[in-house]
C-alpha cells in the first residue's frame, strides 16, 4: 500500500467516525427532546393542582430509557410510585413488563441523575446507567 493510499484510507476512516459521532449526538438531541405536556408523560400533582417539573423529567427519562432498552415497547404508563425519586412503568401489550427507575435525590446530585434501573427485575449494568445519565446531561445542557 502506498503512502498516498494510506492517507486516503485514514481520511475516509476519520470522516466516517466523525459522521457517526454527529449522527449519534444529533439523534440523542432529537430523542431526548421530551417536553412537559407530551402525550404519555404524566406528572404527579402537587399543591394547587400544579405539576412538578422534576416529576415530569423523571417520568420522561424513565420512559425514554424503556424505549431505548426495549425496542418496540408499547403502552408505557406510570404505576403508583413509592417515593419522589422512584418511577415504576408498566409496558407491553398486556402491561406485564415492569421497569423501575430510581433517581438520586436532587439535594445529593443537584441535577436529575438516575442511580438504578431494572427491567423485569433484571438490574441494568452501571455502564448502561452512566450512558443514560450522559444523555440526560446533554438534554439538561440543551435546555439551559
Amino acid at each position: 500500500m502506498t503512502n498516498h493510499s494510506r492517507k486516503d484510507a485514514r481520511a475516509a476512516l476519520v470522516s466516517g467516525l466523525l459522521l457517526a459521532v454527529i449522527v449519534t449526538v444529533s439523534g440523542g438531541f432529537t430523542i431526548l427532546s421530551a417536553r412537559p405536556g407530551l402525550p404519555g408523560v404524566v406528572g404527579e400533582r402537587i399543591a394547587g393542582g400544579k405539576v412538578s417539573l422534576k416529576e415530569i423529567r423523571h417520568e420522561a427519562y424513565c420512559t425514554y430509557a424503556v424505549k431505548r432498552l426495549v425496542p418496540g415497547a408499547i403502552n408505557i404508563h406510570l404505576e403508583a410510585t413509592p417515593d419522589d425519586n422512584t418511577r415504576i412503568m408498566r409496558f407491553g401489550p398486556d402491561g406485564a413488563n415492569i421497569a423501575r427507575c430510581e433517581f438520586l435525590p436532587s439535594a445529593q446530585a443537584g441535577d436529575v441523575r438516575m442511580s438504578k434501573m431494572s427491567v423485569n427485575d433484571k438490574r441494568l449494568h452501571r455502564q448502561v446507567i452512566d450512558a443514560i445519565n450522559m444523555r440526560i446531561d446533554v438534554l439538561e445542557y440543551r435546555r439551559s
